[in-house]
């Protein structure tokens, strides 16, 4: 019998052929390095853990000293396209000039016109090195072509203390402007009493927990994500804001680590409920979780989330539930103790 076809399109990058048995620069997946040694840059802390466990040298981001040399690197093809662009251009820049560079991603991400628009840039036609269960590898020479990284501006967030300017990055959640659902959640804090412990868990750039600490300066927080470019931006946002010394950014994933603080006594969260394209709703339920295991008697958990999404039921056995808004396509709960 063949070989059945996978159900991740990123497996074709270890079909025969597909790969030279030399270290490899490998971003968003660790399957090519675990195949033939190298480097992986996993900004997902379950998976970047999953490396680990194999043996791979996975780092969370480029930031880790990361240098250059290699003959060969692969990007994976991300949902958004700036996260791809953004991985492109750092790989690109760390390759020798012999060196070739592999993108490898399915139909239903859009391979097919990053393709297209890489090639434009390069200027080299490349070679299609697997193609197959709607998913396809293909391959550039290293050119003297430039590969730009994406500009992304910081955004403004308006705040009862006043306008905060955060950092942002691709592939981080909002990275261009703040989502609906946590700009609602904002303007519930005043019902909230002073809290010492704030946790922000899925913080993104941050920004709950960081207007939180401006409005009560006598807290501290901890921010939290499973994405390693989103807890880099938190913490630069709360450096650039005067906040470090009460605030402490943690790379941290619910569904595989424990809580990264002990107690609080406010949470605020806007839970994720995608991990890539599909709909996942694992990595809520383990912030909610979390949040029973460092929530104290007494404590306030606010929780922003799409009016669809079934959380009513997870978080009311957690504590007292009940529902402070819903307009726009979003619902605030609030949970007590």
């Amino acid at each position: 019998m063949g070989r059945r076809s996978p159900s991740d399109p990123a497996e074709l990058i270890t079909d025969p052929g597909v790969l030279h048995a030399t270290p490899t620069l490998e971003v968003f997946d660790h399957r090519a390095a675990a195949a033939v040694g190298g480097v992986a840059v996993v900004p997902h802390r379950g998976r970047w853990r999953a490396a680990r466990k194999r043996g791979v040298d996975a780092r969370g981001w480029f930031d880790d000293e990361l240098d250059g040399g290699f003959t060969q690197a692969v990007v994976h093809l991300q949902k958004g396209r700036a996260a791809t662009e953004q991985g492109l251009a750092e790989a690109w820049n760390r390759l020798d000039s012999s060196a070739r560079l592999l993108l490898a991603g399915g139909n239903q991400l859009g391979i097919k016109s990053a393709v297209k628009r890489l090639t434009s840039v390069i200027g080299v036609e490349p070679q299609i090195v697997a193609n197959r269960a709607r998913a396809r590898v293909v391959c550039w020479p290293k050119s003297d072509a430039e590969i730009p990284a994406p500009e992304i501006e910081p955004i403004r967030v308006a705040e009862a203390g006043g306008a905060m300017v955060l950092h942002s990055a691709p592939g981080v959640f909002s990275a261009d402007d703040i989502d609906p659902g946590t700009a609602l959640l904002l303007g519930h804090l005043d019902r909230c009493p002073a809290p010492e412990r704030i946790f922000d868990p899925g913080c993104g750039l941050g920004v709950l927990g960081l207007a939180a600490l401006r409005r009560w300066s006598g807290a501290s927080a901890v921010v939290a994500d499973v994405d390693r470019r989103a807890v880099n931006c938190a913490r630069r946002n709360a450096e650039d804001l005067g906040l470090a010394d009460r605030c402490e950014a943690a790379w941290w994933d619910a569904v595989t680590e424990p809580p990264p603080l002990a107690r609080c006594d406010l949470v605020l969260l806007n839970p994720p409920f995608h991990t890539g394209v599909p709909v996942d709703l694992q990595p809520a339920r383990s912030i909610f979780t979390a949040v029973d295991e460092v929530l104290a008697p007494g404590g306030l958990a606010l929780v922003v989330a799409n009016r669809t999404l079934p959380w009513e039921r997870d978080l009311r056995e957690l504590g007292r539930l009940r529902l402070l808004e819903d307009r726009r396509g979003y619902k605030v709960l609030e949970l007590s103790r």
